[in-house]
């Protein structure tokens, strides 16, 4: 979990940062992921509000935010105060699964809820095509260790792959534990269960020595 906590660091998203490494039955680390845009496309947290305004960087922007205008608009809107951020040398990102769903997915005056809009891959999903990405590994018995519980989407993904255990920190909203991991066959369910424990830097006050052997023991024989 230690290895997933720190994953997440490597993420691009300015909603919500996810990390997850994969194991087989003994532990062993097959795939290490954390939620973030396809390989080739540019993170959220390096892009601006002004340059997609002003079009002048296609290559950071889909074809679908150049060209809504109700997307544009909004964005301009929400983000008007941005040349606070500009003064002090700061660019202005923005989260296009929010921006989407209160103008394209906005109903009877509310925003929209839809999660398949992110730009990102989650971060269980990064880690399971990593694996695809090479040779594969037979993960069937393995462990999913993720610092969010899986969404429906990724539990369909571990529940294929065989996973058999799944510890996460926080839990995601949805009914993907209710609905999907506890659904089937009782000896094809994951096991889901909230992690417990030690991570970050109370991971390392907790397991590292508070001096290396070689100088505790010098320091005995000096005694």
């Amino acid at each position: 979990m230690q290895i997933a906590f720190v994953a997440k660091s490597n993420s691009g998203c300015i909603s919500r940062q996810v990390g997850a490494a994969v194991t087989d039955e003994n532990y062993a680390i097959k795939s290490i992921g954390w939620n973030d845009v396809p390989r080739g496309q540019v993170p959220c947290v390096l892009r601006n509000v002004d340059s997609l305004l002003k079009q002048s960087e296609d290559a950071l922007f889909s074809k679908f935010e150049l060209n809504d205008d109700g997307l544009r608009e909004h964005l301009d809107s929400k983000h008007q105060r941005r040349s606070i951020l500009k003064d002090k040398g700061l660019p202005c990102p923005f989260c296009f699964k929010d921006a989407v769903n209160a103008t394209r997915f906005k109903r009877d005056g509310r925003n929209g809820d839809n999660q398949v809009h992110t730009r990102s891959l989650h971060a269980e999903e990064n880690a399971f095509l990593q694996l695809s990405a090479g040779n594969g590994a037979n993960l069937k018995g393995g462990k999913l260790f993720t610092t969010a519980s899986p969404c429906e989407l990724c539990s369909k993904k571990a529940y294929q792959l065989g996973i058999k255990d799944i510890v996460y920190i926080d839990p995601y909203p949805g009914i993907s534990i209710d609905q999907i991991l506890q659904s089937g066959h009782l000896d094809s369910r994951p096991n889901v269960r909230l992690f417990s424990g030690a991570i970050g830097k109370a991971y390392h006050r907790l397991y590292e020595p508070i001096l290396p052997v070689k100088d505790e023991i010098m320091a005995r024989l000096e005694q």
